[in-house]
């Protein structure tokens, strides 16, 4: 299985978040092929990937491009039929979760993805009733949210292991604006999320997120208000 997955990671202006990210994961990725992209370009996170992944390769494609197109350039480089996706701010809580979720796509070609986020991440409702959307197969548990909203549950960015065979398919991410319009497309194509059961990670960038400076102050207190 080592050899069949690479990882790929997008990164940046967050070095903090990123040693706790990849400390979390040592046991998990030793062995694996890991690429990784830094569309900010700040030195500090790419010190921080060098250390704690020397074996790591950075792709630099010489100025920001934006998430999508970054994503696809990584993925463009990898050559093993399984992909694990993450960002820099995701703390894994248990280890193993990886031929688990390779067991579980291959049992089921209607499985897009399987994602390691824990149920208590989500809506209240969706935790509550976890064990009414649990599946149990002979290749493991996981957790259906796909009933929870027409368009979402498809596809995430979210830490998940995919076959890079779906990106094949897709064209790229670039071509489509959001996430939930990638996921859209891929639910129309009859395929859903499993979620990993339980889950493997927690979201530590809550309060620290990388596209907070891209909004303008206007719009942020506008927001801010209509929270209120």
């Amino acid at each position: 299985m080592r050899d069949d997955i690479t990882v790929c990671m997008t990164m940046g202006r967050r070095p903090d978040l990123l040693r706790r990210t990849l400390d979390s994961l040592r046991p998990d990725i030793d062995g694996l092929a890991v690429l990784a992209i830094n569309d900010f370009g700040d030195e500090a996170t790419n010190e921080v990937f060098a250390e704690i992944c020397p074996q790591g390769r950075r792709l630099d494609l010489g100025g920001r491009v934006g998430h999508h197109r970054a994503v696809d350039a990584l993925y463009s480089a990898v050559t093993t039929p399984y992909i694990f996706h993450l960002e820099d701010d995701w703390l894994f809580t248990r280890h193993g979760f990886l031929p688990e979720a390779r067991r579980l796509l291959d049992s089921d070609p209607s499985l897009s993805a399987v994602c390691f986020r824990g149920m208590t991440e989500f809506a209240e409702h969706a935790a509550r009733d976890e064990s009414r959307r649990r599946v149990v197969s002979d290749a493991g548990a996981y957790v259906r949210l796909d009933d929870l909203h027409r368009e979402w549950h498809g596809f995430t960015f979210n830490p998940h292991l995919a076959r890079k065979a779906l990106w094949q398919s897709l064209g790229g991410f670039s071509g489509f604006k959001k996430e939930r319009h990638v996921s859209r497309h891929v639910r129309s194509l009859g395929q859903v999320i499993a979620y990993a059961s339980p889950g493997a990670c927690a979201h530590i960038g809550e309060d620290d997120s990388v596209s907070v400076a891209k909004v303008p102050i206007e719009k942020r207190l506008k927001n801010w208000f209509l929270r209120s």
